[in-house]
């Protein structure tokens, strides 16, 4: 079931990665797409602009199939594996607050359901997608920079439900419905593929895109910038 299936499922781990080599680049620096401020906490800052040079291309492409008046707005691009795991680690105890009867495994699981874990509990090494500057989180903007109706405001996505994080989440209004969808339609054309539990997140090129776009191998791997 494709709705179930995260970054951490046993056939996307198993997708090989051809690395390119292809560089970083900071939006900041080259313009044309809006970003809000650093997400989660302070420790993001200095990264989260940061994505691969293809991704950012792909991204301008998206941004020209929307409407008249609406824009994209990122929210958040690369990670440090630093920054991952301290993710990781506050959303498992989230998990463990909501679902105190489910066993520490269950409980793992459950949570790279919305963060990737930078390693699995028998030591095997995880490729956390926003590690690979491959995976964007993005939002769009109306034609006074207010965000669209998405159903939930991005920034709170660690107080809801994560069903409603859902791409098709149920009981949304029409409004939401559309957005969501308008997003997913312009980044598909421009080769990006949805991460279903989390309607925000997309990526091309890493091992996600690689298993559900049918290639045999990723082309971006882990990554550093200094």
């Amino acid at each position: 079931m494709i709705e179930r299936l995260t970054p951490s499922s046993p056939e996307v781990l198993a997708v090989s990665v051809q690395e390119c080599g292809e560089a970083l680049v900071d939006i900041r620096s080259l313009g044309s797409l809006k970003f809000g401020p650093p997400p989660e906490s302070p420790a993001t800052a200095a990264d989260y602009t940061f994505m691969r040079q293809g991704i950012y291309q792909r991204l301008l492409q998206a941004q020209a199939l929307l409407p008249e008046g609406i824009s994209m707005q990122l929210y958040e691009a690369y990670r440090s594996l630093k920054v991952q795991e301290m993710l990781f680690a506050d959303e498992l105890e989230r998990v463990r607050k909501r679902q105190s009867d489910i066993s520490d495994a269950d409980c793992f699981t459950e949570a790279t359901r919305m963060v990737s874990a930078v390693a699995y509990p028998d030591g095997t090494l995880n490729i956390p997608p926003h590690n690979t500057g491959a995976a964007v989180d993005l939002l769009l903007l109306d034609e006074n920079g207010q965000a669209l109706d998405f159903g939930m405001d991005i920034y709170r996505w660690t107080e809801v439900d994560p069903d409603l994080c859902l791409t098709h989440a149920p009981g949304l209004s029409d409004e939401a419905v559309s957005n969501r969808q308008l997003l997913v339609d312009v980044m598909t054309r421009a080769g990006f593929v949805n991460y279903p539990q989390e309607w925000w997140h997309f990526s091309y090129g890493d091992r996600f895109w690689a298993y559900l776009s049918g290639h045999d191998h990723a082309i971006y791997g882990a990554v550093m910038h200094a």
